[in-house]
């Protein structure tokens, strides 16, 4: 699974404003209409991918994350069979608390952000000062950011929520922060292979005033809801203007 970018125009909008972090909203759904009637499959045969996966998008004025999870399609050899009672309750868990009536503007479909059906967040990138210290929080984690002017460069921090964090069965595998100056790809940050609670790191340069940097992230894990096991994988991404 991939994020693009289009060139001009980001796709993916994380608007990061200086001040206020705004009203979250969360949706979640299994991937399918299946999930109205709990999915049928062949008995003996493992249920399609789409009956096991479960999506959920939050956003807020100042942030946008996908939380995706797919249970695998068998335990110790055995098919398995979700009924529509357990998909629903998978579902709530994977959406987790809403934190305001907003819903998600877009939703993250085959490797890119697809408009969604919720009220439309800020367009275009956000600002992000000189030496100010934000932070934005929703369901999913936490993504701080900085523009540090004296030595060119932006430093971001992101923590997954301890939501996310109590389904995680071992390390989290992250990707590296990809990202562009100016619609110019850049070398992408380390990877991290790591404990759920680490306090994922890093930092963009050079970056000057009035640049425009676009930046995400794309970690995955195995997770345990409810008894059954399955594979997650956390994205979130940002578009900013640097200002002095």
């Amino acid at each position: 699974m991939r994020v693009s970018w289009r060139s001009g125009t980001a796709s993916v909008c994380l608007a990061l404003a200086v001040t206020a972090s705004g009203t979250a909203g969360t949706h979640a759904a299994p991937a399918t209409n299946n999930a109205a009637t709990g999915g049928t499959h062949v008995a003996g045969v493992a249920p399609p991918a789409e009956e096991r996966t479960f999506v959920s998008t939050t956003a807020t004025a100042t942030s946008e994350t996908t939380l995706r999870v797919v249970l695998d399609a068998k335990s110790h050899g055995v098919p398995l069979k979700l009924t529509r009672a357990e998909r629903q309750r998978i579902a709530a868990i994977v959406r987790g608390r809403p934190a305001g009536g907003r819903t998600a503007a877009r939703e993250f479909v085959s490797g890119a952000w697809q408009p969604g059906s919720g009220a439309g967040l800020k367009k275009g990138p956000g600002t992000l000062r000189c030496d100010r210290n934000p932070s934005w929080s929703d369901a999913n984690g936490t993504l701080s950011a900085r523009f540090n002017c004296r030595y060119g460069t932006i430093n971001w921090g992101y923590k997954i929520s301890t939501r996310v964090k109590s389904l995680i069965t071992g390390n989290v595998n992250e990707r590296g922060v990809s990202w562009w100056n100016n619609g110019k790809r850049k070398p992408k940050n380390a990877g991290h292979v790591v404990g759920k609670s680490y306090h994922f790191h890093g930092t963009l340069k050079p970056v000057k005033h009035d640049d425009r940097v676009q930046f995400q992230d794309y970690m995955t894990f195995r997770v345990n809801i409810g008894g059954r096991t399955g594979t997650g994988s956390l994205t979130w991404a940002a578009d900013v203007r640097a200002k002095k």
